[in-house]
């Protein structure tokens, strides 16, 4: 399943991968040759295939509404500098739990994509039409052409609205990770990015990225 990204076209391995954990996924991906999708990719993804009418959209619009896809871009919460950091292909513990250490040596490596001070930034449901503008969905996808495409998707589930999930970050008292999650909540209401996937749950999809 072919797919533009940022002036290139990617190639997506199907039949997906799934339902399983973070790291299994992973594993799997890797043992078939393949590359695991970051969330900007990701979301480029759904964004040419969701309103086909094809198996394959529906496909895509039944696992965003019965489960969910996740896109390996890590997320580190640093809760002294009030701070989100979003780095691409984190490392997992054998539990399927992201790394946090992994992400903490890769922020002091510079390899971090985006950064979102959580002080006076909206969280939550929104318009469609307003997710373009918000910071966190500009950071998970890549900039603000990743964020046109969520709003794009957002319109066209059946309240137009997005929601971006960020946990409380006052009930940390150290550096926590997560992994990106993009799903319809409410069988389909609305789009819906989580920026609390731990990575152990087993009802992740995705699919491989094919080098061609």
């Amino acid at each position: 399943m072919e797919f533009p990204y940022k002036g290139k076209k990617l190639a997506a391995r199907h039949p997906f991968f799934g339902p399983a954990n973070s790291k299994t996924l992973i594993d799997s991906i890797r043992h078939e040759g393949h590359t695991e999708p970051t969330f900007p990719e990701l979301t480029s993804f759904v964004h040419h295939y969701y309103s086909e009418n094809t198996p394959q959209a529906e496909e895509i619009r039944e696992i965003m509404t019965t489960k969910y896809f996740v896109g390996f871009t890590g997320i580190l919460y640093l809760p002294r500098k009030k701070e989100v950091c979003f780095i691409d292909n984190p490392a997992f513990h054998r539990d399927a739990v992201v790394d946090v250490d992994n992400l903490l040596s890769r922020l002091k490596l510079n390899e971090v994509r985006d950064r979102v001070p959580v002080d006076n930034v909206e969280t939550g449901t929104m318009s469609w039409d307003k997710i373009t503008k918000n910071p966190f969905f500009i950071a998970v996808c890549g900039g603000e052409e990743g964020a046109a495409k969520l709003a794009e998707i957002a319109s066209q589930h059946t309240d137009k609205k997005g929601h971006v999930f960020v946990p409380d970050m006052s009930y940390f008292t150290t550096p926590q990770a997560r992994i990106a999650l993009l799903y319809s909540y409410d069988k389909g209401r609305s789009l819906t990015v989580s920026l609390n996937g731990s990575g152990y749950s087993t009802n992740s999809y995705t699919f491989g990225l094919i080098e061609k």
